[in-house]
């Protein structure tokens, strides 16, 4: 190691916390959506940042989107259904037209799932952060470690990416 490389730490979590998350997770992924338990689920989030000029200074305005993702490999089925940071709250889940992807991509670095709508559709797509969490994390639910269910998400994923090859789409690089 250098003088100035610093190895990072590894993210704390409390395991005990973590699955009782878990566990709540799937009841309200089940609560929400019909048929839930034939979905495999995760933890994932969105951001959206505003810049706004002021008349003095300008500011930086981000919003986090909490989401339990469910998905399932043999009709690849993507749901995602919003949740509060409490677990309590939940939306209607909404179901991503696979129809309507024409790509996915993932960034590995900042642990980026793009799943990316076809050109002429209303939307860009669905950028799902799917790192997890840990227990000084200062959005959304915190003691999220969820390395297994990653890996499972990336295989739907690549699974769903040779679909859209044998379609016939050009897609982005991949890298795990």
């Amino acid at each position: 190691m250098g003088l100035f490389s610093k190895k990072p730490k590894e993210p704390e979590y409390d395991a005990v916390d973590c699955e009782r998350k878990k566990k709540r997770m799937r009841e309200v992924f089940n609560e929400a959506v019909k048929d839930g338990d034939t979905y495999e689920v995760l933890y994932a989030y969105m951001s959206t940042s505003k810049f706004e000029r002021g008349f003095i200074f300008d500011w930086n305005t981000t919003t986090f989107f909490c989401y339990i993702v469910g998905f399932r490999r043999s009709d690849f089925s993507l749901v995602l259904v919003q949740i509060d940071a409490a677990l309590e709250k939940h939306s209607d889940p909404f179901y991503v037209d696979i129809d309507n992807v024409g790509n996915v991509s993932y960034d590995p670095k900042a642990h980026q799932l793009c799943f990316e709508y076809k050109k002429g559709s209303e939307d860009f797509g669905e950028l799902l952060n799917i790192g997890g969490t840990s227990s000084k994390t200062l959005y959304g639910p915190k003691n999220i470690h969820q390395p297994d269910e990653i890996e499972r998400l990336l295989d739907f994923a690549e699974a769903f990416r040779v679909k859209l090859e044998q379609r016939g789409y050009k897609l982005d690089k991949w890298k795990r």
